[in-house]
């Protein structure tokens, strides 16, 4: 099989679907979650730790991450050199990991030679996997690096993983919320509405609702996603922690406002990052324009 002109590589956090992964030969590097009483690998959906697993500890111990060494990121590059003789690395924030600092290290110190370019996505989650996704998507059109590139970095500032969370318990079990603020939050049905800025988790104000309300603000986001898409990209991913039945529905609201036929994915929210957010967080993650009035006005 000949090779491609570029080759895309992400990480585990890009929680990307695996049929996919294979099917747009996306290079996965896994990251580390470990418990007091054992470590996983993690190279994506269910490959080293399966949902069971995760929520039978998730629910009695604090969980940590951590990036493997230089050796693992020298291997994925060259599986990805496999492929093509071009990579672009697309990875987890900065500010939340030093994931892309290692692979800067290892690309300048192992592979000097290599035509090799990575980028601080300055998200995670589904948002990493779906500007993956569509580089990919280029990759196997026949682009060259230079035109993926290009895309790449007209994309990242209009990359957008945006939603809304139902519980902070697992922000003060791992001390990033005191027990006060939740006891409020909790009686006064204040539900954050989230997403990520600047490489960061932020907050853009708080919502008072409940999960009907909830559902029924995510489906408006959904839409106006839809309509404010960048013309060129073709998915839209509806991320869930243990709330499937309310992504579907969303998802159902959203193909009536799809006259374009966007790809819409639906996708659980993978271990890396669904301990911080709970159960029942729902996003939206798509490219395009993004204004928080989408979710926090209800009329």
């Amino acid at each position: 099989m000949s090779k491609r002109k570029v080759a895309i590589i992400t990480d585990a956090s890009s929680d990307l679907p695996p049929e996919l992964v294979e099917k747009h030969k996306i290079t996965i590097l896994p990251i580390l979650i470990n418990f007091e009483s054992k470590s996983y690998k993690v190279e994506g959906i269910e490959k080293g730790i399966t949902w069971d697993e995760y929520y039978s500890l998730v629910d009695k111990e604090i969980p940590t991450t951590a990036i493997p060494g230089p050796g693992v990121f020298l291997k994925a590059f060259e599986e990805a050199l496999t492929v093509a003789d071009t990579v672009i690395g697309l990875f987890i924030s900065e500010k939340l990991s030093g994931t892309f600092k290692t692979a800067q290290s290892v690309v300048k110190q192992y592979l000097p030679d290599k035509d090799i370019s990575v980028y601080d996505s300055q998200v995670t989650c589904s948002s990493l996997g779906l500007i993956a996704l569509e580089a990919a998507r280029l990759a196997s059109e026949g682009k060259s690096k230079e035109e993926v590139a290009k895309k790449i970095e007209e994309w990242l500032p209009d990359l957008h993983l945006k939603g809304i969370m139902n519980t902070l318990e697992n922000l003060v079990r791992a001390g990033r919320l005191s027990k006060t603020k939740k006891f409020m939050a909790n009686i006064l049905k204040f539900k954050p509405v989230c997403g990520y800025v600047d490489g960061e988790v932020h907050i853009y104000g708080q919502l008072r609702a409940d999960d009907e309300l909830i559902i029924q603000q995510m489906k408006k986001l959904g839409v106006k996603a839809l309509q404010n898409m960048h013309p060129d990209n073709k998915t839209l991913f509806i991320n869930h922690t243990r709330w499937p039945e309310a992504a579907e529905d969303i998802a159902k609201h959203i193909e009536k406002h799809n006259p374009e036929n966007k790809e819409i994915i639906i996708q659980e929210t993978g271990p890396l990052t669904s301990f911080f957010t709970g159960r029942k967080l729902l996003t939206v993650d798509y490219i395009g324009k993004f204004d928080p009035d989408w979710l926090l006005k209800t009329k």
